[in-house]
Parts: structure tokens; C-alpha cells; sequence
């Protein structure tokens, strides 16, 4: 029989309001409850990133230069567009799958496993020539 209830609970308990207004709650700094209060004071928001002039800087100025940086940055789209024609060739021609470097690995990898099965095979072939 085929039940879906635990996963139903499941979604259920990260949808339900309690959590949601406990991690809404975790947003904001803690302080201390109203009665120990003597001035009303406002609620901060945590800060969601470091203090940036706070970090401490580097001695030969830190960083990349931007050398570097368009550098990275044109060998990073290359490989983006480089990727985009492979799996553009891929899915123009699916049979180039069996040629692909990635195959190619896989086989070579698993070489072993490929021999033990084909032995297997012919052994059982073998067999079952000799029964009939």
C-alpha cells in the first residue's frame, strides 16, 4: 500500500507558522524581555554581511588586479561557451555520446568489471550449449 503521510508532515512542519515566525524572529538581535526594559529601545536587524571596513586589509593592497581579473574573467566565459557548443553538438547528434571524453573515461575505469562480465557470459553461454 502506498502512503505519503510522513512526507505530507513533513512538508507540513517546515510550512507551519511556528517555524516561520521563529526563523523571522532569528532576524532580529535579542533583547532582553519588557519587564527588565526601563526605556523603550527599537529593534536592530542583524547585519546579513560582514562589516567590510571593519576586515583587516591586506599589506600590498589585496586583491586582484584587474589584469587578473579580465583574465579569469575571459577564461571563465570561454569555458562557458565552449560547454554551450558541447552540449549544443550533443544534442544535435546524440551517437557523438559514445565518443565523448566523459565515456571514454567511464571505460576506462571500469575495464575490469567489463572483462569479469564478459567471461561470465561466455562461461554461461558455455554452460548452457554443453545442457542442450
Amino acid at each position: 500500500m502506498w502512503y505519503q503521510g510522513d512526507e505530507d508532515e513533513d512538508e507540513d512542519l517546515l510550512c507551519s507558522p511556528a517555524i516561520l515566525a521563529r526563523r523571522a524572529s532569528e532576524s532580529w538581535i535579542n533583547v532582553p524581555p519588557v519587564e527588565m526594559i526601563s526605556q523603550p529601545q527599537t529593534l536592530q536587524r542583524k547585519k546579513s554581511l560582514p562589516d567590510v571596513a571593519g576586515m583587516p586589509r591586506m599589506p600590498d593592497g589585496g586583491g586582484m588586479s584587474r589584469e587578473e581579473v579580465s583574465a579569469l574573467g575571459s577564461a571563465r566565459r570561454e569555458e562557458v561557451r565552449r560547454i554551450h557548443e558541447e552540449t549544443e553538438k550533443l544534442r544535435a547528434n546524440p551517437l557523438l555520446y559514445l565518443v565523448s571524453p566523459q565515456v571514454k573515461d567511464w571505460f576506462s575505469r571500469q575495464q575490469l568489471v567489463i572483462l569479469v562480465l564478459f567471461i561470465n557470459i561466455s562461461l554461461g553461454i558455455m554452460f548452457f550449449k554443453l545442457l542442450t
